[in-house]
């Protein structure tokens, strides 16, 4: 019979865990969302996104924000969920009744390790999908919308320093025919390219349009001299961002790759030849395992927080909880940051604030297992010795 009612009282204590993980995840990412929409607005109204586009933007986003927003939800879970229970003495009478924390700590440790584990499907598979599909989405629209704008038979100046004109322009397959182009992004030099046929597409990787002329012929007019040169391929390139305002993809960074791409790239060479480059990816590598590991330590680091403050009203609980959070992510952005721009040893300026808040939880998980309290976290004594003052 005991057996069963520790059954029910896991599942309650799960399930509400779930419940609050899932408003806590639903609620941070909306207000992420429309933080980031306010940063991209510029290149959504400049590429006139339909409903539909835009929605699929921000799915292609989420992984990114979700792998950090999952931490501070599940920290939160645990949080409220035993900070309910002291405010209604259901941890009381659950410790009278012969149930010890460490009892209780089963349904919030399970449930940390799931939310570890779907923490890391998102770090190694859904951020570098979702970075790629929203890279490859934007660059599809914005190259329709740069062959609807060359309409065929028109002087199209839209392009900064080009001047382009085409007798067909075929939107579907970006086909080109009988072509002429000025270039006057020399100042000493005027160039006419003239080609019978050619097409437009996206290079992917330099999130640039590519414009490449076949068999045609080129005019250089410099200093009042024209020469004529005759060419089998011809590429010009320019960027969306010159078309669209507010259009700047770049190039791929290191937290849009996939796993297997972070690590078949050869530190040690990479460090020789582009040291920024080498510690942006070393860094990027310790944060696809440490926010993961971040929610098993928050969870366990919930616990006996939770427990120690029963005395404090849900509103003073939540701000506490998103206070211990800040400061956690403070100290691993600041250790992110010493990695990757001072070039430190990222297992230790990264990794030292996990394992010491992972002590910390251990430790403070005991105490609160055996009913001992440091006097700054206990509530009560607080607020009692503030009234004694006031009087």
């Amino acid at each position: 019979m005991r057996n069963f009612s520790m059954y029910l009282l896991s599942r309650r204590i799960f399930f509400e865990c779930m419940k609050v993980f899932f408003i806590s995840v639903t609620v941070l990412m909306a207000f992420v969302l429309m933080g980031r929409a306010l940063q991209i607005k510029d290149m959504l109204m400049g590429l006139d996104l339909t409903f539909w586009d835009t929605l699929l933007v921000f799915w292609y986003l989420s992984p990114g924000f979700l792998l950090i927003m999952m931490p501070v939800s599940a920290m939160l879970a645990v949080f409220l969920t035993f900070l309910r229970m002291g405010a209604d003495k259901e941890l009381i009478a659950l410790k009278a009744g012969g149930i010890s924390l460490y009892q209780m700590s089963g349904a919030p440790l399970f449930f940390g390790v799931l939310a570890t584990l779907l923490c890391f499907w998102v770090s190694f598979s859904l951020i570098a999908v979702g970075a790629n599909n929203f890279r490859s989405h934007i660059l599809d629209i914005a190259q329709n919308r740069v062959n609807i704008a060359l309409q065929p038979g028109v002087f199209n100046k839209d392009i900064p320093n080009l001047v382009f004109f085409a007798k067909k322009v075929d939107v579907q397959n970006g086909s080109l025919a009988e072509v002429m182009v000025e270039d006057t992004s020399n100042e000493d030099t005027t160039l006419t390219i003239l080609a019978p046929y050619g097409n437009l597409t996206v290079d992917y990787l330099k999130s640039d349009i590519v414009m490449l002329l076949k068999k045609g012929v080129i005019y250089s007019e410099s200093d009042h001299k024209i020469i004529k040169l005759d060419f089998d391929e011809y590429i010009i390139r320019f960027s969306l961002g010159a078309l669209f305002k507010g259009f700047d993809l770049g190039a791929i960074e290191p937290n849009e790759m996939s796993w297997n791409d972070l690590s078949a790239v050869d530190i040690n060479k990479t460090r020789q030849r582009i040291p920024w480059l080498a510690n942006k990816i070393e860094v990027e590598m310790h944060k696809r395992w440490l926010f993961p590991f971040s929610c098993l330590v928050l969870t366990i680091f919930a616990v006996p927080i939770a427990s120690s403050f029963q005395g404090i009203h849900r509103q003073s609980g939540l701000i506490f909880a998103l206070v211990i959070f800040f400061t956690y992510y403070v100290l691993i952005s600041l250790g992110m940051n010493l990695a990757e721009y001072s070039g430190m040893n990222p297992y230790l300026t990264i990794w030292l604030p996990v394992w010491i808040f992972f002590a910390v939880s251990l430790y403070g998980v005991y105490l609160s297992a055996n009913e001992r309290f440091p006097a700054w976290l206990n509530w009560n004594i607080i607020f009692k010795w503030n009234k004694r003052r006031k009087a």
